[in-house]
């Protein structure tokens, strides 16, 4: 038997985006959040990939496809506005560097952006988990757990329990086959198949 789909609720997701303080993070979030891209295409997102004319994103995504999701929330692109513009990635390297000793004996450290290096693989991880850790909802210092892949079911979970469009949620998550949208990201209960005749029968 599968192991049960978790998702964030969307009060945690409220959480999550208050709490992060750069607005280059609650972008790289909603990217997460909302529109449920993989960790490998947010690490390779650059802020040139971003069509404000249109509104739309488009990234490479798993085996090297081309994908380009509209983006129609405007908070997204308040925030994209006030990201680095000399950036050359919407998450590029950090680095905290040690810088000597505080008068009180402990040490001070400097966070050391690279705008041109995209975050590496761990560098992601860390982040993901100290964003969780700032809206509370992991102790600090967690570094398992909460996959960020559960961000990407809880984005396709959401757009179907809010259209029931299946086929929607397959270009959401740029799936090849809708089979892999229905039965390993998304799930439809007994409930809400039950309102979905009722809305059928009425009409």
């Amino acid at each position: 038997m599968p192991a049960p789909r978790t998702t964030f609720s969307v009060a945690d997701r409220d959480r999550i985006l208050l709490a992060a303080g750069d607005p280059a993070d609650r972008v790289a979030l909603r990217l997460l959040l909302d529109y449920g891209l993989r960790k490998g295409a947010l690490r390779s997102v650059r802020l040139r990939d971003f069509d404000r004319e249109r509104q739309r994103l488009s990234f490479v995504t798993k085996n090297g496809r081309q994908q380009t999701l509209p983006l129609v929330d405007s908070s997204l692109w308040d925030d994209l506005a006030r990201v680095d513009a000399s950036s050359d990635h919407l998450l590029c390297r950090r680095r905290q560097v040690w810088r000597g000793y505080l008068p009180d004996g402990s040490s001070r450290f400097e966070h050391k952006r690279y705008p041109h290096l995209p975050m590496g693989t761990h560098g992601l991880h860390d982040w993901w988990y100290a964003r969780l850790a700032d809206a509370g909802l992991v102790e600090r210092g967690t570094t398992s757990g909460q996959r960020m892949h559960k961000a990407r079911h809880s984005a396709g979970q959401r757009v179907l329990d809010s259209t029931g469009n299946l086929k929607a949620v397959q270009r959401l998550l740029g799936h090849a086959s809708i089979s892999t949208t229905a039965d390993i990201y998304v799930d439809w209960d007994i409930d809400q198949l039950a309102e979905t005749m009722r809305q059928t029968l009425a009409a």
